[in-house]
């Protein structure tokens, strides 16, 4: 069971990103037709992934200026643990994603990017976009989990009075 945990912390958030990435070309057909016929706007999808990125890349960063400055307490005793390690390992794929994907929502929210049924490289370049967004919001979601639980213990035992 342990192993279990393991696996899907670790390799959870790329997981459900690439079986995010496979629906969506497996439901291409209505996606294309839904942009095509203006039901769908593209350009509020990579307005809102933009916001939710560059928020949680600052979350991220501070996160890690945390762990990283804190050398009492519960986190300075753990910090050079091979836990501590994953963790911030986690925590920087976590801001290099979202990074990533605040750069690269830009450019397509400039151009008003949108998918035709015609064009399947544009539907190529949603599908990466998507795999990454996804990606990272996984990933955080990984981290702020975590960061919960280093963060539970309290630091000194506190006199009630």
């Amino acid at each position: 069971m342990k192993k279990i945990r393991y696996l899907l912390e670790r390799f959870g958030p790329s997981t459900l990103a690439l079986v995010s990435a496979v629906l969506i070309y497996y439901y291409r057909a209505p996606l294309s037709n839904g942009a095509y016929q203006e039901h769908i706007s593209f350009s509020g999808l990579y307005s809102s992934v933009f916001d939710w990125a560059s928020i949680q890349t600052g979350f991220l960063f501070g996160i890690y200026g945390y762990v990283a400055g804190k050398s009492d307490g519960f986190i300075g005793a753990v910090k050079n643990t091979p836990a501590m390690t994953l963790f911030i390992g986690y925590t920087k794929v976590a801001t290099y994603l979202g990074f990533l994907v605040t750069f690269f929502s830009i450019p397509l929210i400039v151009v008003d990017f949108s998918i035709t049924p015609a064009a399947w490289w544009r539907y190529a370049i949603f599908i990466g976009w998507s795999f990454f967004s996804i990606w990272a919001f996984f990933a955080f979601l990984r981290v702020a989990y975590v960061f919960g639980h280093l963060i539970r213990p309290a630091d000194q035992n506190r006199v009630v009075g």
